[in-house]
């Protein structure tokens, strides 16, 4: 085949447009593709590379891109509306953001890692049981519940003094923060102190009578103590003596008791809390034991000392009406004991004194008053045995007794029978023995037989 000089050259210069001009531009667009796929695929690394695969947010924080990103990249917005999730729930979230057309998603957790907080409430209290941590703080503030509990366990308030308290407070996520509570411990031992209780007379069948009248309680760091008046024992209606407790109890439970007497009497026995007539009971007191150093044995029964009081006041005090004070027993045996005489109750008074001082239990009994001042009748109730007898130390005569005799230890039944007139209110004093024990006893000689029927 021939080829002409002028085909040679037109193929020539196809070849040299080609080389020079077409050529060049194709190979740099095939360079700039691959330049801007390098780039773009470099871009998206970067983008995932800044974007935080797991992101933990505090309780209630707000949530903004600047959480998944080390570096925001441009035209990045949320998909996920993130409006709509609550932070104040803690929970977990799928969370996908468009980066300039590229999507990229992120785990959000809403954690809490903050711990509570609290201000502490200073204490200041006796020793003893400690108080409840929870009250030991206030405006506590979580956006959990929190517990609160003693740091270090109960604390031990027994010795008293001055130091702080740890308090643990920890909400539901295991935060916890230790708040140190100043305490000031008061260690208190010592009692509260009452004064002014004294026996108290009062007359049989009263209404009623003023237990805390006078009495003062006082305590070392107890502003008021508490005073309780036990008078659940106190008859008034019924002749006898009574116990009377007063208990003083202050804030930590120390507590003083005192027992008194209430004396239920059938006449208007002197009060015993002047000084005046104290000194004259106790002047009463010691002329009785002068007597009894003289007539007492070591080892006499209780009923061998209350013959031998009776026999010795019967045999010892003459009877003459209206002798002696009859509004103070004690000024009346005083009186019996230096003058050795008196009527019914100057004996009585005597006989009273006597058994108070061996520690004999004795009442009064007054005969029931008919008329005038000239029926009173005096004599004992005594409690012998175990039982509560009749007892007269007044003489009395009758055509068996020319030489006279008096009442030991005598029933109801037998008493009223005696000479003169024994009468008396009886549902006013204790319950009185019934068997008889007269045949045991020699009110002439003065003297119990060994067979006394003891118990």
């Amino acid at each position: 085949m021939i080829v002409s000089k002028s085909g040679k050259k037109a193929g020539f210069v196809i070849l040299k447009i080609l080389g020079l001009g077409v050529l060049p531009l194709v190979a740099g667009a095939l360079l700039g593709i691959g330049a801007a796929y390098y780039l773009y695929t470099d871009a998206i690394n970067t983008i995932d590379r800044e974007c935080l695969s797991q992101v933990d947010i505090e309780y209630g924080h707000p949530i903004t891109l600047d959480c998944f990103f080390t570096v925001i990249p441009p035209n990045t917005e949320f998909i996920t509306n993130v409006d709509m999730i609550d932070t104040g729930m803690l929970a977990t979230y799928d969370i996908a953001i468009d980066c300039g057309g590229h999507v990229v998603h992120s785990i959000l957790n809403v954690v809490d890692r903050t711990a509570p907080v609290a201000t502490a409430v200073p204490v200041k209290m006796y020793s003893g049981k400690a108080p409840e941590p929870k009250t030991l703080v206030k405006d506590v503030f979580d956006m959990t519940d929190v517990h609160c509990e003693y740091n270090d366990g109960e604390p031990d308030l027994s010795k008293g003094g001055k130091f702080n308290v740890g308090v643990r407070l920890t909400d539901t996520s295991g935060n916890y923060t230790v708040i140190d509570v100043p305490f000031s411990i008061i260690k208190d031992t010592k009692a509260p102190e009452i004064f002014g209780t004294h026996d108290i007379d009062i007359l049989v069948g009263s209404d009623s009578v003023s237990y805390r009248e006078g009495i003062i309680v006082t305590d070392d760091y107890c502003e008021n103590p508490v005073l309780d008046i036990d008078n659940s024992q106190v008859n008034l209606n019924v002749v006898g003596d009574y116990p009377l407790t007063f208990t003083a109890t202050d804030d930590v439970g120390n507590k003083t008791t005192v027992t008194t007497t209430v004396h239920v009497v059938v006449i208007d026995n002197a009060e015993m809390t002047s000084a005046e007539t104290q000194a004259y009971v106790e002047e009463a007191y010691r002329m009785a034991e002068d007597i009894l150093d003289d007539i007492l044995a070591d080892d006499d029964t209780d009923v061998e000392k209350a013959m031998k009081i009776f026999y010795w006041v019967h045999k010892n005090i003459a009877f003459i009406l209206s002798t002696p004070q009859y509004d103070n027993w004690a000024v009346a045996a005083i009186n019996t004991f230096t003058k050795r005489y008196s009527s019914c109750y100057g004996t009585w008074a005597c006989c009273k004194a006597m058994l108070d001082v061996v520690g004999i239990e004795n009442l009064c009994v007054v005969r029931e008053r008919s008329g005038g001042w000239e029926n009173w009748h005096y004599w004992a109730l005594v409690k012998l045995n175990g039982e509560w007898y009749h007892c007269d130390a007044q003489k009395y005569f009758n055509d068996y007794t020319p030489t006279g005799y008096f009442c030991f230890m005598m029933t109801d039944s037998e008493i009223l029978r005696a000479p003169t007139n024994h009468n008396f209110a009886q549902d006013q004093y204790p319950e009185r023995a019934t068997d008889s024990v007269q045949g045991y006893i020699n009110v002439y000689q003065g003297t119990v037989s060994s067979s006394f029927p003891y118990v």
